[in-house]
């Protein structure tokens, strides 16, 4: 079923201004509640790994007992890791290979815990993988070939599945709406573009997070050298998943809409989410866009608190003051609730014969 995505004008919606020259390094100390710190075990099967462009995590999901790791993305193991609460390793979830239950390139993931389900997204093939939540497999889906799936999460009783699908010279943006035995119930197209080439630079893919009893999304979008865009969203929204339409919630307002002198987009959207007190997104500034010149792509983190309506713009994410770690680190939602983020970092120390595993960070936010 086709459902359009409508919206009032701009004007309508509350807008935020992002400062892009602003650099103010938030300290988490300020917006942060509460902060639990998980060291994973490392033994020869629990090593959480690196991939391209940095580290291999692309999903990290907490249960009532467990944390799950889930690594996937070029160069990384591509596996998926049960740690208890207190970080002792348990098992690693499915195994490598093109047979039920098995994979080889794993692109996201989510949870049904009050079904104890597990959801792995992957790539090569395309497919819903289902476990439950002592590694057993239980069933799976394969997905349509003529597409590219980024996010995947759960909200209740159904799955939704965000996906580029490509037919021909024609890209569409579409959401989609599944049932608990992975069959499609109806899709809201985004977006329709004439495409040359495709191009997916950022490797966080958070744009359908839960928030409450709410799902929001944002429709992803790409630089305007490869697309001549038939937009069917408003540009830097976030958007409501309400009766299985996109209501337009607020957007973020950047200088000139974040475009150049000629008319190209020099400031990309990476991610956009909320918490009950703060509005958070990732961006990225890029003068030369017509080149996609990483080497002069800026990324930055912004966050408004709707109780002070103070907004920060940082250069390279926010400030660990509790913990004391120099380097500045960007937050990521717990899918599943928006109220908590996490995050991750390697200590190393001098004497250590190797390098341990990351230490995960989990934050509950301030309301």
């Amino acid at each position: 079923m086709f459902v359009s995505c409508t919206g009032g004008k701009h004007g309508e919606l509350p807008e935020f201004p992002v400062d892009r020259n602003q650099d103010y390094s938030l300290p988490l100390s300020e917006i942060i509640e509460d902060i639990t710190v998980i060291e994973p075990e490392l033994t020869d099967e629990s090593l959480i790994g690196y991939g391209y462009g940095g580290t291999g995590i692309c999903r990290m999901i907490r249960t009532e007992n467990n944390i799950i790791v889930v690594m996937g993305g070029l160069g990384s193991p591509n596996t998926v890791l049960l740690f208890k609460q207190d970080g002792k390793f348990i098992q690693s979830v499915g195994s490598k290979g093109q047979g039920p239950g098995e994979y080889n390139f794993i692109t996201n993931a989510t949870c049904d815990e009050a079904n104890r389900h597990l959801f792995i997204l992957t790539d090569r093939p395309f497919k819903i993988i289902c476990y439950d939540l002592d590694g057993k497999f239980v069933k799976e889906s394969l997905l349509n070939t003529n597409g590219v799936y980024y996010d995947i999460n759960y909200n209740n009783i159904e799955l939704y599945l965000e996906c580029l699908s490509m037919d021909g010279k024609i890209s569409k943006r579409i959401l989609y709406r599944l049932n608990n035995n992975l069959q499609v119930m109806d899709s809201i197209v985004c977006w329709e573009n004439y495409y040359e080439q495709f191009i997916d630079m950022h490797r966080f893919p958070d744009y359908i997070v839960k928030n409450g009893t709410s799902m929001y999304f944002l429709p992803k979008e790409y630089y305007p050298k490869f697309f001549a865009p038939s937009v069917k969203v408003l540009r830097d929204t976030l958007y409501r998943i309400e009766n299985h339409r996109l209501v337009p919630d607020f957007k973020l307002k950047f200088k000139d809409d974040g475009m150049d002198l000629y008319g190209d987009k020099v400031i990309g959207l990476l991610n956009l989410y909320r918490s009950s007190r703060y509005i958070f997104a990732n961006y990225e500034y890029n003068p030369d866009n017509r080149e996609i010149n990483k080497e002069q792509t800026a990324k930055y983190s912004f966050c408004y608190d709707t109780k002070t309506g103070k907004s920060y713009n940082m250069l390279d994410g926010y400030t660990d003051d509790i913990h004391g770690i120099e380097k500045r680190i960007e937050i990521r939602p717990l899918t599943s609730d928006s109220e908590y983020f996490y995050y991750w970092y390697t200590h190393m120390n001098p004497d250590d014969p190797e390098e341990p595993n990351p230490t995960l960070y989990i934050g509950k936010l301030k309301k």
